[in-house]
């Protein structure tokens, strides 16, 4: 069974916003500054939870967001929380592991922190389908901790099922996956927090 059907959305917030976790803001500046860059009409979020970060969008610029998880209970959140923020909410119910949900297709996708949970090659595979073409896509890794466990030790244990699941993937390896798809990389940045993990942000664009 999938972990992340039986992680209540408090629990994976609260995690996230922790001061020694702190990767739930990390996420939001991530794709507010990937939409600032971008300016999409049209966004897809993979691997939505409750929103992290919708609410740093601008609806007078995003004016489509696309929620996917794979939890229907994080999509009602979600759902109740932003649809009425932004011209047309879609929540899509989908496991990633099987790609991009079929939709037409968006001018920006932004995956945070959701691609060692997934597939990686039938995700890769599936992008330039869901994108516009010259679209753009983002993905957020944690990139691995010598000292520091796959996934921190906080007072919600029911995130420790999430440790059976998760796989690293590399930079590199998304290199080679999505340049074989036709994309072409904008630019790649590491950020440090100080929880002492490493995350990496690579910015692609559709050919």
């Amino acid at each position: 069974m999938n972990p992340w059907l039986h992680i209540p959305l408090a629990d994976y917030e609260a995690h996230m916003a922790l001061p020694q976790v702190a990767q739930a803001r990390m996420l939001a500046l991530q794709m507010a500054r990937f939409a600032e860059e971008t300016r999409p009409h049209s966004l897809a979020v993979a691997g939505v939870a409750g929103g992290n970060g919708l609410e740093e969008l601008s609806p007078e610029i995003t004016r489509r967001v696309v929620a996917i998880d794979v939890n229907r209970d994080y999509l009602a959140a979600c759902e109740n929380r932003y649809a009425g923020r932004f011209d047309q909410f879609e929540a899509v119910e989908h496991d990633l592991s099987l790609g991009m949900p079929e939709m037409p297709p968006v001018d920006a996708i932004f995956a945070g922190l959701v691609l060692e949970y997934v597939n990686v090659k039938s995700f890769c595979a599936s992008l330039a389908a869901a994108l516009k073409p010259a679209g753009h896509f983002a993905a957020v890794l944690q990139l691995p901790s010598p000292d520091l466990p796959e996934v921190s030790e906080t007072p919600y244990t029911s995130l420790k099922a999430l440790a059976a699941t998760f796989h690293p993937v590399s930079p590199l390896e998304l290199v080679t996956l999505l340049v074989a798809q036709g994309f072409a990389l904008v630019k790649s940045e590491e950020t440090c927090l100080h929880s002492g993990k490493t995350f990496h942000l690579g910015h692609w664009q559709r050919k």
